[in-house]
This record gives C-alpha cells, structure tokens and sequence, in this order.
C-alpha cells in the first residue's frame, strides 16, 4: 500500500490501494476517498442478512437452553482434580470450527453451517460474561442479562445500519450471481437458499395471520397496555430513589406509554398509528427492557419476547402502506 507523501500543489496525486483503487489527495475529503474505496473492496453477500438472522437465533437459543439446562441440573462441574471445564471453551471451539469452516470450503450449505455453529458458539461464550466482568468470576452477575441483551442489540444496529441500509449494488448483484453460478458447480441448490426460503414462507404466514380481523382489532390496544404494564416498575423504583438511572427509565417508559395512548386514540378514530407504535415500542426494545432485565435479570427475557410480537405484529400491518425492511 501506497502512503501519502506530500499534499503540496506541485505533487502529483498519490494512490492508496491496489486493482484500480485510488486516492486522490487533491481530488475530495479523505473521509469521501477512503469510503469509495471500501465500497470497491466490500461485495456484501445477498444472504449474508438471513444467515445473521441464523447466527442470532442460534445464539440466543443456545443462551436459553444453557441456562434451562444448568438450573434443572443444579450447575454441574465439569472436570476432576480441581478443574472446570467451562462452557465459554466450547463457545471458543464452535468459533473456531465456523471460521474453519467458511475458510476452508465452498458453498451455500457451508456457509449456512458456518452461521448456526458460529451463532452457538457465541451463545455459549458470551453466556459466560459475568465471570469475565467480576473478581471471583460470578456466573451469576445480576448485569449479566442486560449485557448479553444490550451486545445483541448493538449488533443488530451495526449490521442493519451499517451494512443492510441500502439494497445491493449493481456491481454486488453482478458478483453475487457469479458467486451463484461457483455455488452451483459446488454441488449447493441453485434455486435459493433454504433460510431465504423459509424467511419468505413465514413472512406469507405471518402476513396472513396479521390480517385477522380480530388481531387487528386487539393490536392497539395490546401495544397501549403493555406499555402501560412497563410503566409501572420504573415509577415504583421512582417514587423510591429519584436518582438519574430511574429517572431515565421512567422518562423512557413513560414516553413509550405516551406514544402508545396517543396511537391508540388515533387508531380508534380509523386514522394510521402504526409509526406511533413503531416508536413506542422501539423505544421498549432498546432502553426500557435493557432497565428491565438490570432489574430482572433473565426473566426479564419475557417481555421482550413479548415486545417484539408486537412490533412484528405491528410491522406487518404496515407492510401495505411501506416497503418490507431489510434486517
């Protein structure tokens, strides 16, 4: 790679990069350059968002059943002699076996592998972080499930904001039908793939059954009274110590029970709420429940299976009136 040397006017331009990638001192921001050339580097994977959907949901299941299976059998240890064989290594070897796995093979199946051991792998790593934050390696850090919740979250923001924003280039979509056509003369099904497949099916599904007229009915006002359900905690909490962490989570509950009233009433006046009750319940998804599970630790996970039924719900109401999102 080429550095710059000099900025001055009588230099010629400088390039940075290989194959045609370059940078011109004189030609732009560098912040604008540097992004053109990620763009030329970067081909994004047309079912790269739904094997991230797998990788999340074999992390969070796997999450769940470790910790199902570890309370029902009284937190075994593994090992002899003063050893412990934690499970945080067999996140590592399942890591490790997806990354030899995308590296070392070709193909669609591979890939789709690679995502569900790589997403329990992690499950089975970051289950363990309280014992990475505390001195005497407490499994049972109360912290931990907003952790883990708040590291999936930021997750999804990076890659839905950062990655999945914008549809596919011309230039991407060239090369992901190429990368078809190899995936083909690899032995993998060239007539989609199965986790698109299914992403479709259920969202028909999911559409048909959002369309009940009873569902449509009971949407708002469900929306409007688990808000109202989220509220009370943090003012109770409130009403106790008004320090600055209740008070932005009761600041938050209390605008996400806002939100929803006032869908509500517009909702029952025919007219569209579906944006209001988008916010509101974003706003639960990304501050009210990560209060939630501080306060309630993993069983605080039923609410925010709970709030996403809900925005998925809402969401598909919308489908009509805007175009279906990207994770």
């Amino acid at each position: 790679m080429t550095l710059f040397a000099s900025t001055a006017s009588d230099d010629p331009p400088r390039t940075v990069g290989r194959s045609g990638a370059r940078l011109d001192v004189r030609s732009g921001p560098l912040r604008t350059q540097v992004h053109r050339l990620w763009a030329h580097r970067l081909v994004r994977d047309e079912g790269g968002a739904d094997r991230f959907r797998l990788f999340l949901v074999a992390a969070v299941l796997t999450i769940l059943v470790t910790r199902a299976f570890l309370h029902m059998t009284g937190y075994p240890q593994v090992g002899g002699g003063g050893l412990h064989i934690a499970h945080v290594l067999w996140g590592g070897l399942g890591m490790l076996a997806a990354h030899l796995m995308s590296i070392l093979f070709l193909g669609i199946a591979v890939r789709n592998a690679a995502a569900v051991v790589a997403g329990a792998g992690f499950g089975l790593f970051i289950d363990e972080v309280g014992k990475f934050l505390t001195a005497d390696n407490n499994y049972f850090y109360e912290p931990a499930a907003a952790i883990i919740y708040a590291i999936f979250v930021a997750t999804y923001a990076v890659v839905r904001l950062g990655v999945n924003r914008r549809p596919l280039s011309e230039r991407e979509r060239l090369v992901n039908a190429a990368q078809r056509t190899a995936d083909g003369h690899a032995g993998s099904p060239t007539g989609g793939e199965w986790p698109t497949r299914i992403r479709e099916q259920w969202r028909a599904v999911l559409a048909d059954f959002c369309q009940r007229p009873l569902l449509r009915r009971w949407t708002a006002p469900a929306i409007a009274l688990f808000t109202l359900f989220s509220l009370g905690r943090p003012l109770v909490l409130l009403s106790r110590d008004p320090n600055l962490p209740n008070v932005i989570y009761a600041t938050f509950a209390s605008t996400a029970f806002v939100l929803a009233v006032l869908g509500l009433w517009r909702s029952t006046r025919g007219r569209s709420a579906t944006n209001l009750f988008e916010v509101a319940l974003m706003i639960e998804l990304l501050v009210v429940q990560v209060f939630w599970l501080l306060d309630s630790e993993f069983a605080g996970i039923l609410p925010v299976a709970w709030t996403v039924a809900l925005l998925t719900v809402n969401r598909r109401h919308a489908a009509p009136a805007m175009p279906d999102r990207a994770t």
